[in-house]
């Protein structure tokens, strides 16, 4: 049901008055007072109606509009017709009809120039997505909707597209960004004065708060979406509020009253016709149970949530249920469905990384914010052409005898031309480097994110099936038993490094809270464990004054620097020296590799060269490469200020 209240605001254009869904009778008997060509709107809002309670009423009268549509040359008719065709299949769980009919109607709006429409269209196929947890490619639809709203006048479409973003954003851990798009669909929504609305927003913006750690804000919040649901008796905002505070007074400890508040929200949710809500309450209070070791409930309440999210097709979006379900069973000492759904987490993870991974999260909000930047150039190059012409026609006015002041004319002419061009160039030149910089930031960011989420997240997952491997082999039954604890205990240690040396490549843990310099020491310390190379860290009186953001980038280069030694050859020593001289940081570097070439460098995995001349760059500095016949020699400067 949430799927077809959001979709409400990309169908504007029907003008859906709140008697329509209340009162399709009345729709009925209008229809038999229209001639047929007129008939399609009416028999669309019939369709949209049903969607979510009889397919069949639904496909009948779509598909007559259709038929209609196509008989009387009505392109706009046949476009939002698909629209209403994907949300029939998405309510019947037919994912694949749903993705179907939403690119075919894209691509017919796209023909006829329908830019709004395509912008609907984006949005739903962002929808599509995001229920299938792929969720940057649901980002990048919902930012090219955005970019068409951002020009009209509608608020419901600003604010839904905003909103939908920013749920991705909280999706991701990016909570931050969610509570900027949050915000920002909240605002939208109190001008436009939709309680229910606003009210979802409140429920986001809670969930945020939590995150953030600002319980305070978070229970205002959601006190205040309560008042409102109250007043309307709306449930499935209650639902959503008493479970956002039974989260509050998890975090907490306080699992008695938090347990209470959840089985409120469950008794609210079982009323509602889209069983998804239902879902996540269920996975909520299971991984309740699981903390405070209430196994059996933890297995049926986790069981229950996946059962839902099955016959919705959407398990995907229901991973934290599995993992529940899992070590509940395992803790159980029911080993067989405890593992077994272990490798089902684990294969559906991996599917979701991979199918996000080929899209980049920071290149589409990049993107977007460039092209806004470039429609002012556009403006800004449509004024020089208009200045232009004004200045052609002042300048054949005044022609006749008005010698001097043609030649000032021209004179100012020509002046204002080069400095309109000067700005131009220098408004592109920014943004390129701004749009690079961006990328760049982002990227850190994304690995951040990727480093926490495997330490907090895999890895305390990896630990915890680790000791209730330990456990269950404390009494084995027979030698076999003792082989399989043997070998699952090897298995999961192996798996446990290599998380946290993944998660250390992608952010060193000491970098995070103190900067470049233990991030070096953390790196010496690793590399020197291995006992096969001698890494040796030389550290003048140093005082930092570079953001942490612009260490990032000298972290980096060091990285790839120590990453091609190691790669290209027989080295047995590296010597890094790190000293200030006259507010210029100098980071020299070497090995006794083969020799290091920019070759080589330019032909290396990571960054690579290229990049890390840009990282300097962007520092103010720049990267020397000393060629010797034996070993590696560069001097990486910066100035040593923010």
């Amino acid at each position: 049901m949430r799927f077809v209240l959001i979709l409400l605001y990309c169908l504007i254009f029907f003008e859906v008055k709140s008697q329509v869904y209340l009162y399709p009778d009345s729709l009925r008997q209008k229809l038999k007072t229209l001639e047929e060509k007129e008939q399609v709107l009416d028999l669309l809002r019939l369709a949209f109606y049903y969607a979510p309670e009889n397919t069949d009423s639904a496909l009948k009268y779509v598909n007559k509009a259709e038929r209609i549509s196509i008989k009387h040359l009505d392109t706009l008719g046949e476009v939002i017709t698909y629209r209403i065709k994907g949300v029939v299949f998405y309510e019947s769980n037919r994912p694949d009809s749903t993705i179907w009919y939403y690119r075919k109607g894209r691509a017919l709006a796209e023909v006829a120039g329908q830019d709004l429409q395509i912008a609907h269209f984006e949005n739903n196929i962002g929808m599509y997505y995001w229920n299938k947890g792929i969720l940057t490619e649901a980002l990048g639809h919902f930012y090219e909707a955005k970019k068409v709203y951002d020009l009209e006048e509608n608020l419901y479409d600003k604010a839904m597209v905003s909103n939908n973003i920013g749920l991705i954003y909280q999706s991701l851990g990016d909570f931050e960004k969610a509570l900027t798009y949050g915000v920002e669909a909240h605002d939208l929504r109190r001008a436009i004065q939709d309680s229910i609305d606003i009210m979802t927003s409140l429920g986001n913006l809670a969930f945020v708060y939590t995150e953030l750690e600002e319980y305070d804000k978070s229970d205002s919040t959601l006190f205040e979406s309560l008042k409102i649901s109250d007043a309307l008796d709306y449930d499935i905002e209650k639902s959503k509020s008493y479970s956002g505070l039974a989260g509050n007074l998890e975090r907490q400890k306080k699992f008695d009253e938090a347990e209470s508040l959840y089985l409120q929200a469950i008794a609210l949710s079982k009323e509602f016709v889209n069983q998804s809500h239902l879902m996540n309450r269920y996975a909520e209070l299971a991984n309740l149970y699981l903390k405070t070791g209430r196994f059996d409930e933890a297995a049926r309440v986790s069981e229950l949530s996946l059962k839902i999210s099955d016959s919705l097709q959407i398990r995907s979006a229901n991973a934290s249920a599995l993992m529940t379900f899992a070590m509940s069973k395992i803790a159980l000492q029911d080993q067989e469905q405890g593992y077994e759904a272990l490798a089902d987490y684990n294969r559906l993870t991996d599917s979701l990384f991979n199918a996000q991974k080929a899209v980049s999260l920071s290149e589409m909000e990049v993107l977007y914010e460039t092209e806004k930047k470039e429609q002012l150039i556009a403006l800004q190059e449509a004024d020089l052409a208009k200045q232009k012409y004004i200045n052609r026609m002042q300048l054949f006015l005044s022609a006749g005898g008005f010698v001097l002041i043609f030649l000032f004319g021209g004179l100012w002419y020509n002046r204002s031309r080069y400095q309109k061009q000067l700005d131009i160039q220098n408004i592109r030149a920014a943004e390129e480097k701004n749009k690079l910089k961006a990328v760049i930031e982002a990227e850190e960011k994304e690995r951040s994110r990727i480093a926490r989420e495997l330490h907090d997240g895999l890895g305390q997952s990896l630990t915890a099936a680790k000791i209730f491997v330990g456990n269950l082999g404390k009494n084995p039954k027979s030698e076999e038993d003792e082989k399989f604890k043997e070998k699952s205990m090897g298995l999961l240690s192996k798996s446990i490094q290599e998380v946290r040396q993944i998660s250390h490549n992608l952010m060193p843990k000491n970098f995070e809270g103190q900067g470049l310099i233990p991030a070096l020491e953390e790196m010496e310390e690793l590399i020197n464990k291995t006992h096969q190379v001698d890494f040796r860290l030389n550290l003048s009186p140093l005082n930092l004054k570079l953001t942490k953001e612009n260490q990032v980038h000298l972290y980096r280069i060091v990285q790839e620097l120590v990453n091609n030694s190691l790669k290209h050859g027989a080295i047995s020593q590296i010597e890094l020296t790190v000293k200030e001289d006259e507010g210029t940081l100098r980071i020299n570097y070497r090995d006794d590799g083969p020799g290091l070439s920019e070759g080589m460098l330019k032909n290396s995995t990571g960054i690579g060269w290229q990049n890390m001349t840009t990282r300097a760059g962007f520092l103010g500095g720049s990267i020397k490469l000393y060629p010797t016949n034996h070993g590696a020699n560069l001097l990486v400067t910066v100035p040593n200020n923010p």
